[in-house]
């Protein structure tokens, strides 16, 4: 879950990220970044009406189950097709406004057939916009079966994600804001650890100047997982949204989390940082940082720290070409519990891609691509090389 808001993942029918078996991230928890240069889902210029489109994609895994010592390959076919309605806009004008989109995603194996499977993803965006205020609901629905560096293995979960927000415009430059939400991860194994955050949260804006946001954030929430104690959290964070220049973005959110279970009390750094810089055009730059708690699926919700940094460029070439290249770097930090025996781990992820673009036209565009990745886990029975090669097809309709 992100750390201050649950914001709804939008799908569009350009360059997904089509899972790990096949490109992009190296698992759902590194935070790569890998949104292609034509992917903005925070856009403004949405087309409103029905949007078609459909990912094909194939490429050889050295790796499919994320295994140590048991390394298996296979070629990975997967078609996704997209369907997405849009009506009204989320930041230009009055009045409401609705965004939903839905993909399935068949993933068939060339070997490993009885691992084939369909993952599905879904989203809704709503709210109403006046002149003072405004007032929002977004949700996001999952259903995985890649695998995964917590569990080492291919694992078939449910991930559910909801928030509604209202804001007021106090003044000129000062707006509130209330919000609650939650997420919940379940797992089709029962030996796996489901979980559960809820959460309400109040927040201040100041608008510094047409450049320059600042604000506060406090959130409280509890954090319930199956055959544990539940947790309850606490977040007190800042937040700055800064474009000292035309070319350049920084958004960055920082605070400290409290979290208290089982008699004792924790306080642990939260970070969420963005840089997106376009020196010219057809060159992008982006780098990004967090650290944040998650919890595992093993060893009945053991709590593990996160922090890393990525990093990507984009640089168009002659004619149609364009050149893409992301990196990443993440440490997970296994806390040792006397209480359900789990012990300390330590996984140190990174991942490279490089990948070739060509733009057949505004509606077709190919990439190939290759991603080398690794975790050195200091658990015998964790960690993992991959390599993966292959090739993504994208038609927008």
């Amino acid at each position: 879950m992100l750390v201050f808001t649950a914001a709804a993942v939008w799908l569009v029918p350009v360059s997904l990220v089509c899972g790990q078996e096949v490109s992009s991230a190296v698992d759902g928890r590194v935070e790569s970044g890998l949104v292609p240069e034509s992917v903005d889902t925070k856009s403004d210029d949405r087309r409103g009406g029905l949007e078609l489109g459909v990912v094909i994609a194939a490429a050889y895994n050295t790796n499919i189950f994320l295994s140590k010592t048991d390394a298996v390959s296979d070629m990975v076919y997967r078609v996704a097709p997209l369907i997405a309605y849009t009506q009204g806009d989320a930041k230009l004008g009055e009045g409401g406004y609705v965004r939903a989109a839905y993909q399935p995603a068949l993933v068939l194996y060339g070997s490993e057939s009885g691992n084939n499977r369909v993952d599905q993803s879904a989203g809704l965006e709503a709210g109403w916009k006046g002149k003072l205020s405004k007032f929002t609901y977004q949700g996001d629905v999952r259903k995985s079966g890649d695998a995964t560096a917590d569990t080492g293995t291919q694992t078939d979960r449910l991930e559910l994600e909801n928030e509604i927000r209202a804001a007021w415009l106090a003044s000129e430059k000062v707006s509130l804001e209330v919000a609650a939400g939650g997420s919940q991860a379940e797992y089709e194994n029962s030996s796996l650890v489901d979980s559960g955050r809820y959460y309400g949260e109040v927040a201040v804006r100041y608008a510094y100047s047409p450049k320059t946001e600042v604000g506060v954030f406090y959130q409280a929430g509890r954090l319930k997982i199956s055959g544990a104690d539940s947790q309850t959290i606490q977040q007190v964070a800042g937040s700055l949204n800064w474009q000292p220049r035309e070319k350049i973005n920084f958004k960055i959110n920082a605070g400290a989390e409290l979290r208290k279970a089982n008699g004792s009390s924790t306080t642990n750094p939260v970070v969420d940082a963005r840089v997106d810089w376009t020196p010219r055009e057809g060159t992008r730059f982006f780098l990004t940082a967090y650290q944040r708690q998650e919890v595992s699926a093993l060893n009945e919700g053991q709590i593990y720290e996160v922090k890393g940094i990525t990093a990507g460029l984009s640089q168009r070439l002659g004619g149609n070409w364009a050149f893409r290249l992301d990196g990443g770097y993440e440490v997970a930090d296994y806390l040792s519990d006397s209480t359900t025996g789990a012990s300390s781990r330590e996984d140190t992820i990174w991942f490279v891609r490089p990948s070739l673009n060509y733009q057949f036209s505004n509606q077709l565009d190919c990439a190939i691509f290759v991603e080398a990745s690794d975790n050195d886990s200091t658990d015998a029975d964790f960690g993992y090389e991959a390599m993966l090669t292959g090739v993504e097809l994208n038609y927008n309709f």
